[in-house]
């Protein structure tokens, strides 16, 4: 990279961290407040009284909930979402197409949150002591339904895709696809450059719905060289059966952490003067022990990600006719993406779910590239 591009990258990365350290203890503190302060049992209050019915009170007390974190969040979302991005030339959104935006995710997280609370509650009311493993078993499988689901259904909310156009570069992927065995024939572009400048690719779904899906901001910009490589890195994650790997790796923690907070929360829901797990007011509590947890388990995931990373260049360096493309396709996406070239390696070891994009460089050159 240039000097000036890295230390812009460095100036934007540093923001970012401070503004993630920013967001961890604001919901440390939001959840705790809501804990301690009677706020939650307020809210279960209130939700009680529109409504005995147990599938109206909690979507009640959900949405006021919400609407607490929300009013609390939003200035920090609209600096590290909006003000941020703009202010680094990533952005190409308006302050009011990004509000829509914003508005569309958080109503259909809601959406989403919804049915999962309702269904937890549910099952925490009908099975006090049975509840950690049968709802460890629904979030597992909504895991799988939504991953599969979402490429055809929750994407298109955001984005418009449509096949990609240029016909030497989709027979370009569609041969390195299929001389590797994988059976796919959907090779779309999406509209990525409504949002942002930055550039990026996937594999995305399973069996049926699986499809590549390249960024209109990677098509324009990069060359088809460094676009087949980029191609044989996502392949790589689906060759290796990364995504599987995961799947089972995060179920694994999961179900450790619906367990912990089975003996956890408990306890400490009763000491706190709620009727015991199925108390509406013990959400926040619920969310605070899986908070923590997660944040406890993140360098882990972290670590497990990034070996992901590197197995998957290697994979794209062994498959791909450009090898020397390798190298300066990953500066390149650093530069576009403001990627920190060399982070501190606390930092990365903790927050890190790719490696720097030194390491990646060095990597490729300890493979000959």
């Amino acid at each position: 990279m240039l000097p000036n591009s890295s230390s812009k990258a460095k100036a934007y990365q540093r923001v970012k961290l401070w503004l993630t350290l920013v967001n961890f203890l604001l919901t440390l503190f939001l959840l705790a407040a809501a804990v301690v302060t009677g706020l939650s049992v307020w809210f279960r209050d209130v939700a009680v009284s529109f409504s005995s019915f147990s599938l109206i009170s909690a979507g009640i007390y959900f949405a006021l909930f919400s609407l607490y974190f929300l009013i609390f969040d939003y200035p920090l979302s609209v600096y590290s979402g909006y003000i941020l991005e703009k202010k680094f030339e990533l952005s190409n959104q308006t302050f009011w197409a990004w509000n829509l935006e914003t508005l569309k995710k958080s109503l259909l997280s809601f959406g989403i949150a919804l049915v999962l609370i309702e269904i937890f509650f549910g099952i925490v009311r009908s099975f006090p002591n049975q509840w950690w493993w049968m709802i460890w078993l629904v979030w597992t499988l909504f895991s799988l339904v939504f991953g599969r689901l979402a490429p055809v259904l929750i994407f298109p909310l955001f984005y418009k895709f449509k096949p990609l156009e240029d016909p030497d570069l989709r027979q370009r992927i569609l041969n390195l696809v299929r001389s590797n065995g994988l059976k796919l024939e959907n090779v779309y572009v999406f509209n990525m450059s409504k949002t942002t400048k930055k550039a990026n690719a996937a594999f995305c779904g399973m069996g049926k719905t699986q499809r590549v899906i390249l960024g209109d901001t990677l098509v324009e910009n990069f060359t088809p060289e460094e676009i087949e490589v980029v191609v044989a890195h996502e392949m790589g994650h689906c060759k290796l059966h990364h995504l599987w790997k995961r799947v089972f790796w995060m179920t694994f923690i999961s179900l450790a952490a619906f367990f912990l907070a089975y003996k956890i929360c408990g306890n400490i829901a009763l000491k706190l003067g709620y009727d015991g797990m199925s108390d509406l007011a013990s959400l926040p509590l619920i969310f605070l022990v899986f908070f923590l947890m997660s944040l406890l388990a993140m360098p882990f995931e972290n670590a497990y990600s990034r070996k992901h990373e590197f197995e998957a260049d290697d994979f794209a360096y062994e498959k791909t006719q450009y090898r020397s493309a390798c190298i300066p396709l990953i500066e390149k996406l650093g530069s576009q993406n403001l990627a920190d070239p060399d982070p501190h390696p606390l930092i990365e070891f903790l927050l890190y779910d790719h490696p720097s994009i030194g390491k990646r460089i060095q990597h490729f050159r300890v493979r000959g590239a």
